[in-house]
C-alpha cells in the first residue's frame, strides 16, 4: 500500500494489488482443511479413543482400578483410551478360547465378527457398584423371580433356571429373554451364569457371569452360548488370566 496527494493536498492510500488474492486464498485453504477433516479426520469418539480398535503389540500397559494395578499386554484392550494407561473405573479385554490369547491378524475375525460361535471373550475388570455379593444376588435378585426353584438339571454340572415370560398385562423382573444356571466354580464359590435364550430375534445369544475379585473390583466375563458345556474351564482361565496381570496381588 502506497500514499499520495491529490487535488487540494488531501491524502490518497492506494491498496496493494495482492490484498484480496491473498485473503480468497487463505479462506480457501481453511474451509478445504474442515472439509477434509470432516470427512476424513477422525471422529469425536475416535478422538476420545471410544471406538473398538486391536492392537498386535504386546506391551505391557499399566492400569489403576480401586487400588490394584492391572497389566495387561495391549492386544488384549478392546478401546485405544484403555492403551493409555493411569486411573480408571472399568477396563475393557478380550481373549480367544481356549488358548486366552489376545488379539492377532491371523484372529481377527474371531475378535471383530460377532458370528454366534466366535471364540472371543470379553473380560471387562472394573469397580465394585455394589457390595452385594454373587451369592446373596442369587438368593435376593434371582430366584425370587424364576418360575420353579427346584430348577432343572444339566449334563454339564449346572441347574437351569426360567424366568417369566413378559406380556404386556403381567409386570416381570426383566430377566425374561434369559436363563439363569447355578452351579460351583472351581474353588466351590457358588456361581450365577446367564445366558440369552437361544430364539429368533437374538442371533448371536451370549452368557456371562459377574463376579467379585476384591472389595474394590468385580470381574465380568462374557462368551457365545455354543461354549456353554465349556463354562467351568472357561470360568477357571477367565479368573487365572485376570489375577495374573494384576501386579498388587500379594502385596
Amino acid at each position: 500500500m502506497s500514499n499520495g496527494y491529490g487535488f487540494g493536498g488531501e491524502q490518497v492510500k492506494q491498496e496493494s494489488s495482492w490484498r484480496y488474492p491473498i485473503g480468497i486464498f487463505a479462506a480457501t485453504l481453511v474451509l478445504c482443511a474442515i472439509f477434509l477433516y470432516y470427512y476424513v479426520g477422525p471422529s469425536y469418539e475416535e478422538f476420545k479413543g471410544d471406538l473398538p480398535s486391536p492392537a498386535i503389540t504386546e506391551e505391557p500397559i499399566a492400569l489403576d482400578i480401586a487400588g490394584h494395578t492391572f497389566a495387561p499386554a495391549a492386544n488384549y484392550t478392546v478401546y485405544p483410551r484403555a492403551r493409555r494407561g493411569g486411573a480408571r473405573d472399568e477396563v475393557s479385554l478380550y481373549a480367544l478360547w481356549p488358548t486366552m490369547d489376545g488379539y492377532s491378524p491371523a484372529h481377527r475375525r474371531e475378535f471383530v465378527d460377532n458370528d454366534p460361535k466366535t471364540r472371543r471373550i470379553y473380560i471387562t475388570v472394573s469397580t465394585r457398584k455394589a457390595k452385594i455379593t454373587e451369592a446373596e444376588r442369587i438368593d435376593v435378585l434371582y430366584m425370587p423371580n424364576v418360575i420353579d426353584r427346584r430348577g432343572v438339571r444339566t449334563p454339564y454340572q449346572l441347574t437351569k433356571f426360567s424366568f417369566m415370560e413378559r406380556r404386556a398385562d403381567v409386570p416381570t423382573s426383566g430377566y425374561s429373554d434369559t436363563e439363569l444356571f447355578v452351579g460351583a466354580d472351581a474353588d466351590e464359590n457358588i456361581l450365577a451364569l446367564f445366558c440369552y435364550k437361544e430364539q429368533e430375534d437374538i442371533p448371536s445369544p451370549e452368557c456371562w457371569r459377574t463376579y467379585e475379585y476384591s472389595n474394590g473390583v468385580e470381574v465380568n466375563y462374557r462368551f457365545k452360548r455354543p461354549y456353554l458345556p465349556e463354562w467351568k474351564a472357561i470360568d477357571a482361565e477367565v479368573r487365572a488370566y485376570v489375577a495374573g496381570i494384576d501386579r498388587t496381588a500379594g502385596e
